[in-house]
């Protein structure tokens, strides 16, 4: 008992060191806590050198981060973030994770370590971040509102990855396995929640109506942590997912606010031993050792958030000139949620400490941040006047155009709430549709025999049902996101709207799945030769985007000539995609 509260002491001690340097430096309170724990740490001085202590408050604060993370988290406010927002954060995470991978396997790295290395790299830090542009008075400007809502799209991002790393660690079990036991804890975690939602929530509400105080929601709040957090252990998940939904069902219980406000002093108690406890698994010999394949990191970071991520938000937020760049630099810094990704690799046989490179990208690429925020015009300038006058006024032209298509997206009108409400079914009947597919596998093995065909014809004739509904889910999005394109960009052709958007969506289904293509390397245990895969699936991807680039393009111009021109044309086009095959 003495020596856990010496150890406590110790932590206090030494998070007041690291706040004091971090302020200092002018640096995030996360980087002086890091630097402080990994100074104390067994690999170092060895003022702490219980591990047991340490893996405690790394479990319990990484429940808690997540606990509070759910806290800014319900459904409502995700569907007031705009679709661009998070069409732009999953497309971010996803490439960077692809081109860490790539870059990671080309280094001689194996493909499980590529995976997490590539995957440590695709969340920006909310706190790092925010606090940068704080201290350099950018808080105002334009581009920041849209940059926080793709980090809070990002830290969901982190929880999916995590809750999928924590739910493949026995690989004993093969791939069917895993998955099936993936697959089927998600899926009772979630029917817990939306059945805590429905029945549970609802008494909780009018509990603490009418006893409105602050220890009862504290203590309330508290026990849905802990019971969430327990779910997710039994059902072989990382506790700190069931932490997440408990945050997130909390979050939209009446005087929610006040309990934050109750909890804020522990948050920065719980946040700091956390950050202090991953510092003390930071090895400064495996960093010394690993110095090329961090720098190499750090720089396929900067590289891609110039060049993707620029793409990004000046196609889907036409965000032009400075901005496009000044958005790209402020999202250099990797990450809080790529340290406990690195901490699940612990879990695995990775060959390599990613806990220590993890952190120290996490330093370098946040002081790259901070020096180089102020210099976003000059990097755009010279970048710029190297491209040719009329390429630009191309891409002018068409990122006006997605520009159209996307602010219709975010527009409050009957199509884009039907098509959210329509995304949202087609998200659930798919979950619904995998876990009785799964599920049935796990049960068949309980069923009496006698019984088994009978069951076999239920389940069957359930699947089929959910495919049937998912496909018309699927064609009722075509048709709305027909509809707002159509809306958008005025083209008077509702079959060349629709050509558009079916083109459109299924080639952003290839891409996807070219870019995600590295998970499945990781759990089939594919060779690195595999990721030619992903290669050509990308080139059919691109191939396809360009072809839509020809019809947008063709399309905006004769939009605006007088209406028989563009109806002849559209004759012509339809006629010309019927004999090439095209259906609509």
């Amino acid at each position: 008992m003495e020596q856990e509260l010496i150890t406590l002491g110790i932590l206090f001690v030494f998070a007041l060191i690291g706040g004091i340097l971090a302020a200092r430096f002018k640096q995030p309170m996360l980087m002086g806590l890091l630097v402080v724990g990994a100074l104390i740490g067994p690999h170092a001085l060895g003022i702490l050198k219980h591990e047991s202590i340490m893996e405690s408050m790394i479990e319990f604060g990484a429940i808690m981060m997540l606990f509070l993370l759910g806290l800014e988290f319900n459904i409502e406010r995700l569907k007031k973030i705009g679709l661009k927002a998070i069409l732009i954060a999953f497309l971010n995470s996803a490439v960077l994770t692809f081109v860490g991978f790539t870059v990671s396997l080309l280094l001689g790295l194996s493909v499980v370590a590529a995976l997490f290395m590539g995957v440590i790299l695709a969340f920006g830090s909310t706190v790092v971040i925010v606090k940068v542009l704080e201290n350099k008075g950018f808080l105002d400007r334009q581009e920041v509102p849209l940059l926080i809502a793709v980090l809070i799209i990002e830290d969901i991002i982190a929880v999916m990855i995590i809750t999928f790393f924590s739910g493949v660690q026995d690989k004993e079990v093969g791939l069917i396995g895993n998955v099936e036991s993936l697959i089927v804890s998600i899926c009772i975690l979630m029917l817990v929640y939306i059945l805590f939602l429905k029945f549970i929530k609802p008494g909780l509400e009018w509990i603490l109506k009418s006893n409105n105080s602050e220890e009862i929601m504290t203590f309330t709040a508290l026990a849905m942590c802990a019971g969430f957090a327990y779910l997710a252990y039994a059902l072989h998940l990382s506790p700190a997912v069931g932490a997440f939904m408990a945050g997130s069902i909390v979050a939209s219980l009446p005087n929610s606010k006040g309990f934050e406000h109750a909890i804020a002093p522990y948050n920065i108690i719980i946040s700091s031993f956390f950050f202090i406890a991953i510092g003390t698994l930071i090895n400064f010999t495996s960093i010394i050792n690993n110095i090329m394949l961090i720098l190499v990191m750090v720089l396929v970071v900067i590289i891609t958030k110039i060049t993707a991520f620029s793409g990004m938000v000046y196609f889907f937020a036409n965000m032009k000139g400075d901005k496009m760049f000044f958005s790209s630099i402020a999202m250099f810094s990797v990450g809080e949620f790529s340290l406990l990704v690195a901490k699940e690799s612990t879990k695995f046989n990775v060959g390599i400490d990613l806990v220590s490179i993890s952190a120290a990208i996490v330093a370098i690429s946040a002081v790259i941040m901070a020096l180089t925020i102020n210099y976003s015009n000059k990097i755009y300038q010279p970048t710029v006047e190297h491209l040719p006058w009329k390429f630009r006024k191309q891409l002018d032209k068409f990122a006006e155009y997605l520009k159209a298509v996307s602010e219709e997206l975010d527009l409050d009108t009957k199509y884009s709430r039907g098509l959210k409400k329509s995304m949202m079914r087609a998200v659930l009947i798919f979950m619904i549709l995998l876990g009785v597919i799964f599920g049935w596998r796990k049960l068949s093995g309980y069923i009496d025999p006698s019984y088994s065909f009978a069951g076999l014809l239920i389940a069957i004739l359930a699947i089929g049902l959910l495919m049937f509904h998912f496909i018309m889910m699927l064609k009722k999005i075509l048709k709305l996101l027909s509809e707002i394109f159509d809306s958008a960009t005025n083209t008077r052709s509702a079959v060349h709207s629709h050509l558009i958007v079916k083109k459109a969506f299924s080639g952003f289904g290839i891409f996807l799945i070219g870019l995600l293509f590295p998970f499945v390397m990781f759990l089939i245990d594919l060779s690195p030769y595999y990721l030619s895969v992903s290669f050509v699936l990308l080139g059919i991807a691109i191939w396809q985007f360009y072809g839509i680039s020809r019809l947008m393009s063709d399309n905006l111009d004769l939009a605006r000539t007088s209406f028989p021109a563009y109806k002849k044309y559209s004759y012509e086009n339809n006629t010309k995609a019927v004999n090439r095959g095209w259906k609509f």
